[in-house]
């Protein structure tokens, strides 16, 4: 089994050159058919940005109990949180979606859910820049810890990729998966401490949302550029996250490996 594995990560490795020009392909082609083009890669983050802010800022009146402004509480918690989505999302209906691609036996299907990771950080990347910005504007200083959240970005990716190779895979022989992950991942956002603190929650039920996978991340990210503390002193968190975390990888990638030789027939 880890030898199977270990060979679907060389493949994988193979065709980095593929992912990476389909991922460029994919950034195009989003915004190809609009007047503005990429220029909405930036408008749609904005957008979203301002209306949780203006909704649950001024509406709702949450803030976080520290002095931190609302708005880079919830940005570190959004920016992880849209790049999963907007990849699973993608990656749930790339090989239904590529039927063209999948067909041809020797196209290695196993890089589309890696190619909508890679393009989703683009967006990803522009939110980050927002979020500097905003912290300058709000007086506080770059830091050393800001750099953590690259390793916090990468275990993201390790999560996003083992999922998004499940779900692929059963979307081809179940399409009720993408709307299944639809109606989940909006309840999912609303389990994940993003625009509410985890102070809010009594201490009795707060492991309990701590248990969330994405939790690790959007804590972490608020760890990065809010609190500023390192990802060990979260020890038993990081060894909670990453044997999940391990698991879903091994185990998407060798579902991944075990169905993909009967895409085409179903397609």
């Amino acid at each position: 089994m880890i030898q199977s594995l270990l060979n679907f990560l060389l493949r994988l490795f193979s065709y980095r050159l593929i992912i990476k020009t389909m991922a460029m392909q994919e950034i195009r082609t989003r915004y190809a058919s609009t007047f503005a083009g990429i220029v909405w890669s930036v408008v749609q983050p904005l957008m979203r940005i301002l209306m949780y802010w203006l909704v649950f800022s001024y509406g709702l009146k949450i803030q976080p109990a520290s002095n931190i402004p609302f708005i880079l509480f919830f940005l570190c918690g959004l920016i992880p949180w849209t790049l999963m989505s907007e990849a699973l999302a993608a990656s749930t209906d790339s090989i239904v979606g590529n039927a063209h691609l999948v067909k041809k036996t020797i196209f290695p299907t196993e890089i589309l859910p890696v190619v909508h990771l890679f393009a989703s950080l683009v967006t990803h990347m522009i939110m980050l820049i927002i979020l500097l910005a905003i912290m300058l504007g709000s007086g506080l200083s770059f830091s050393i810890y800001n750099f953590q959240f690259i390793y916090y970005l990468f275990s993201l990716s390790v999560f996003v990729l083992g999922l998004s190779w499940v779900l692929s895979a059963l979307n081809v022989f179940y399409r009720d998966v993408s709307q299944i992950f639809a109606v989940i991942i909006n309840m999912w956002f609303w389990l994940t401490p993003i625009v509410w603190p985890l102070s809010m929650m009594e201490d009795k039920y707060q492991l309990f949302f701590m248990l969330n996978p994405i939790y690790y991340i959007v804590n972490g990210y608020r760890d990065s550029f809010i609190n500023h503390k390192m990802f060990w002193d979260q020890l038993p968190l990081s060894v909670y996250y990453w044997s999940i975390t391990f698991c879903l990888f091994v185990l998407g990638g060798l579902i991944f490996r075990r169905l993909k030789t009967e895409f085409a027939d179903v397609l």
